[in-house]
């Protein structure tokens, strides 16, 4: 301190008529000093990695979330206040919003960004939905990423038709691509730049203000032009000397670790079949014994509706749980039960008290030192939609179909669920209020 400004303090405080005492004299000195060298006169505990990274896996910890278009998230900005006010009035807390589809990434930096600062102020968790491997958008920058076929067969549609101003620019591409039956382009998941391309963007979101990042469509192709297109498709990186599960394992850890090395508190998720949660090998290489620890939560899509083969399971002395063994019809008839079979079985596959399916009439629990194959908690993703054909033909439907499956999800984990509707229409009478 400047010998003449301690001098006017001494004098300043001389007078106890005027100032009482001079016992807050060195604090008074020391605040000065601070003041002076321009900085803050109390330092605020800095919170250590593990700190944030705990605070993080807390916030994420009880979701209840619904799905949310890019086109509402930024544009239809009547319905966009219509579903945070039922998020503010329910107990709803997350919104998963579409930040890159199968045609490519779409956003509005600027609005997105407010977007996020709004969910944040009023406590809503702020999901970014990156579609990863179905990807138009790069076929023209970058043709050398993409599956390609021999002979050119052209799909019946191209679900992007009308988004074709998000394909980045470059000359048409000479080389016949392999597409799935709804005209998509399918990047190869093992190709080093391909893999780059898709840590980069998982940063931008970072820095737009998500708090997690679920990647779906992480996976290999699963439908081609015909029944046995999926065969014909020729991959630039992928030598098929290791198996899908382990190609995607190679893709689940490049991510996971680049994202958390830039952000390392960032919450990780990843959407997976529901066929893949009873340990069932669907060939697009989402296998439960190589998720390991990439990502924070899994979010196995448990539609009723989706389960074109029936579901079975079977008997589970450990859980005393009976044989199930449904039609496509009677999975739609008992949405709960193919949400709570399955996601016990992948809580258990993953605390390693039983392993894969095996040509037994029961589930085998493990005798001996169970070994944890995986940390990650349970989140799955439940239809809220196809109502109408439900009801027409006397299966749960609207409230009570929506009520189950929540129910169900909550018997079975304490993590939370999410909600999927593509028009964003959700049935509010089946949540819960606040």
């Amino acid at each position: 301190m400047p010998k003449f400004l301690f001098g006017f303090v001494i004098a300043s405080v001389a007078g106890a008529a005027i100032v009482g005492s001079l016992s807050y004299l060195p604090a008074f000195i020391a605040d000065l000093s601070q003041s002076e060298a321009g900085t803050p006169a109390r330092v605020e505990h800095q919170k250590t990695k593990e700190e944030l990274i705990a605070e993080a896996l807390e916030k994420s910890s009880k979701i209840k979330g619904l799905y949310m278009t890019d086109s509402i998230a930024n544009y239809a900005l009547k319905r966009r206040s219509e579903l945070v006010r039922l998020a503010e009035n329910t107990k709803i807390n997350a919104f998963v919003i579409d930040v890159k589809e199968v045609c490519g990434p779409e956003y509005d930096e600027k609005r997105l960004k407010e977007f996020l600062a709004d969910l944040k102020s009023k406590n809503i968790w702020p999901i970014a939905r990156i579609v990863t491997i179905k990807d138009a958008s790069q076929r023209k920058a970058h043709p050398e990423w993409y599956l390609t076929r021999k002979t050119p067969k052209a799909p019946a549609e191209y679900e992007c038709a009308k988004k074709e101003n998000l394909v980045v620019r470059g000359p048409e591409p000479q080389v016949n691509f392999w597409r799935d039956k709804k005209g998509g382009y399918w990047l190869d998941p093992a190709h080093p730049e391909v893999r780059q391309y898709l840590l980069d963007f998982g940063k931008k979101m970072i820095d737009l203000g998500f708090s997690e990042l679920q990647f779906d469509y992480i996976r290999f192709p699963s439908d081609g032009i015909t029944k046995n297109d999926v065969f014909n498709a020729i991959y630039p990186a992928w030598d098929g000397k290791i198996s899908k599960c382990a190609a995607m394992k190679g893709l689940f850890e490049f991510l996971s670790k680049g994202l958390r090395e830039y952000k390392p508190d960032i919450i990780l998720s990843a959407d997976l079949f529901g066929y893949a949660a009873v340990g069932l090998d669907t060939g697009i290489g989402q296998c439960l014994e190589d998720l390991g620890d990439n990502f924070d939560y899994i979010s196995f899509m448990l539609y009723g509706s989706h389960y074109y083969n029936g579901f079975a399971q079977k008997v589970y002395p450990a859980r005393n749980l009976p044989a199930i063994n449904f039609t496509a019809s009677q999975a739609r008839a008992n949405p709960d039960v193919v949400v709570e079979r399955s996601l016990i079985f992948a809580r258990d596959f993953f605390d390693g008290l039983i392993g894969l399916p095996k040509a037994t009439s029961t589930i085998i629990a493990t005798t001996t030192n169970p070994m944890p194959r995986s940390r990650a908690r349970l989140r799955p993703w439940l239809e809220d939609f196809f109502h109408d054909q439900d009801k027409a033909s006397g299966r749960p439907y609207g409230e009570t179909k929506v009520r189950m499956q929540i129910d169900a999800a909550e018997r079975a984990t304490p993590y939370g669920w999410l909600l999927w509707n593509a028009a964003n229409i959700y049935t509010e009478a089946a949540l819960d209020k606040k």
